[in-house]
């Protein structure tokens, strides 16, 4: 093989390694690119998970304190209707007693 022959393929060789190096180089800034790019989203999305797990967690609350006033009413209705009870009874006997002491007073005047 002659040198012209070696220089020839030598420089095919070079441009062909440079070529692919240069394609080899692009292609990995945009992979770089495209990471970062899925990373944000990634981000974007895990926050967005994030907001609707406190926001049903808030709920399942919200539906705990709702159950609760509920039964805690129940509660206060039964005791007012107790205590209604027992002030009805005590205005009977005291209104009975206001009437004993009046047909007391007519019999004695």
């Amino acid at each position: 093989m002659t040198n012209v022959q070696v220089l020839t393929i030598a420089i095919a060789l070079a441009t062909s390694f440079l070529a692919v190096l240069a394609g080899v180089l692009l292609n990995n800034t945009r992979l770089n690119d495209v990471r970062d790019s899925l990373s944000g989203r990634l981000d974007d999305l895990k926050d967005v998970m994030a907001a609707r797990v406190e926001t049903r967690a808030a709920a399942k609350d919200l539906q705990e304190l709702r159950v609760a006033s509920s039964k805690d009413l129940q509660e206060l209705r039964v005791l007012i209707e107790k205590n209604h009870s027992e002030m009805l009874l005590k205005i009977v006997d005291i209104d009975n007693r206001l009437n004993r002491i009046e047909s007391e007073r007519r019999i004695v005047s």
